[in-house]
Parts: structure tokens; sequence; C-alpha cells
């Protein structure tokens, strides 16, 4: 529980809405009555709780990378894990809260923001420092070290690319089989 004057709120409860909301609509969409509404939260509460839009967003994004992103490399890639791991990360994205319509906070960032600094920055470039890591360890322990770079690097491709995909609405039907594929290869490469 988080005090904000006489009042207590449940902060993973508030980050969650707010998460979410900028999630729908992005940084610019949302105004402060939104995060009213989508924290429980008056604007007097936010702005106290956590200095302004900004602030709010920037806590929000790092809840994001902790609930989703370190939760879901933890889940399935651990300190053990091998390509089996690494594909299960990859299939189980095909059926996460990510992949519905508001699509994933990371990416949707990268995409509003770009490469210029803004109130994402930090978020942006925290999380893809997480998901590169976390598929260059699993890598590392199972491709030769020549080619660590570049199967890292396609497979982050792939990772965002089914993130876009699936915000912009497309048919994920046969990214499954696709996923497959991929990680058939790298076990043959392995060989």
């Amino acid at each position: 529980m988080t005090v904000v004057g006489t009042r207590s709120f449940d902060e993973k409860t508030v980050l969650g809405g707010a998460m979410d909301a900028f999630r729908r609509q992005g940084f610019a969409g949302v105004s402060i009555k939104t995060l009213e509404k989508a924290t429980g939260l008056s604007s007097g509460s936010i702005y106290n709780a956590y200095g302004d839009k900004d602030g709010l967003y920037r806590a929000a994004f790092n809840h994001y990378l902790d609930a989703v992103i370190r939760h879901r490399l933890q889940t399935y890639v651990g300190e053990d894990a091998g390509l089996d791991g690494l594909e299960q990360l990859f299939l189980s994205m095909l059926f996460s809260p990510e992949m519905d319509d508001n699509g994933c906070l990371l990416t949707n960032a990268a995409v509003e923001f770009g490469v210029g600094p803004s109130v994402a920055s930090d978020g942006v470039n925290e999380g893809f420092v997480l998901l590169t890591d976390g598929i260059r360890r699993v890598v590392e322990r199972e491709m030769a070290p020549s080619e660590v770079e570049i199967i890292t690097t396609r497979l982050l491709l792939l990772y965002q690319g089914l993130l876009v995909l699936a915000r912009a609405g497309q048919d994920l039907s046969g990214c499954a089989d696709v996923i497959r594929s991929e990680f058939n290869q790298l076990r043959e490469l392995k060989s």
C-alpha cells in the first residue's frame, strides 16, 4: 500500500491500470481524466504520488518491465533454459496479454517515441537490454560463439515483429508454425 496524504492505494493496481491505459492509447493519447478512470485515483493523488503524467508513465513502464518482461524471461529462459524454453517464450506470446489489440508497452513506446530523448527513453532502453540479454544468454549456451550475435538479432527481430503484427491487428494464426520452424532450424544448426 502506498499512502498519499491521508489516502492509501494499492500501487500495483494503480500502475497496472495506468500501464493498460498507456498500452491502449499511447502516451500522447492518454489524458489525466483517462488516468483517473484507469487508476481510480484523483488527479490530485496522481500528482502527489507521481509528480505528473510523465512520472506516472515512467512508474507504469517500470511496472511493465517487472510484471511482464522480467517475469516472462524468468518463467521461460531462466538460468538453465535452452532452445526449448526460448521457443516456449515465443509461442506463449501468441496467447499472452501483450498479444491483444493493445500490444506491448515496450514496442508501442519504441514506435511512438522513436530514438529521441523522451519520457520513454529509459524504459525502452532497459526493455530492449532485458530482451536482448535474455535471448543472448540462451543462444550463448546453445550455439557456437560465432553464431551468437546474428541469432540473437534474428530472434529479437522475430519477437518484436510478432508484437508489431499483433498491435496492427494482423492474423497471427500461422505464427506458431513460423516460430517452430525457426527453432527447428536452430536445433539443426546446433547439431
